[in-house]
């Protein structure tokens, strides 16, 4: 059965068997887990950081961009927004992919950039305070 929401626990280490219904979400780890909202059961695992999924916690939680499972049977798409979910229409496998790549470019992009900045290479050259 479709989720329509989804219980946020906040803790350190994600459980092996998580229930469904629930999106855990280990800060000390930059991950979310749930398991698809379609129902299947299959495990959703979304890395939060600058180039993955972006959590927003206002007493609720939202996750973006979508999560996009092609790669499942299910071929689910939904959003993540202040708890709830919002179903899109299934993504197939083929676009999952097109996303991926796309996302891994801009990730290469925005890393390449970092690199070239001026600051990152003063603080590596500097190394860490007091040293």
């Amino acid at each position: 059965m479709r989720a329509t929401a989804l219980k946020t626990e906040f803790t350190e280490y994600i459980p092996a068997d998580p229930r469904s219904g629930h999106l855990y979400i280990s800060m000390e780890y930059a991950t979310a887990v749930h398991l698809c909202a379609c129902g299947c059961k299959s495990k959703v695992v979304t890395p939060l950081g600058v180039a993955d999924w972006q959590l927003i916690f206002d007493g609720t939680v939202t996750l973006r961009p979508s999560i996009g499972n092609g790669q499942f049977p299910c071929r689910s798409h939904y959003f993540i927004r202040s708890d709830r979910i919002e179903w899109m229409h299934p993504v197939s496998a083929a676009d999952s992919l097109l996303a991926s790549s796309k996302d891994q470019a801009a990730l290469r992009t925005k890393a390449s950039k970092i690199i070239e900045s001026p600051w990152w290479w003063g603080k590596f050259l500097r190394g860490p305070r007091g040293s």
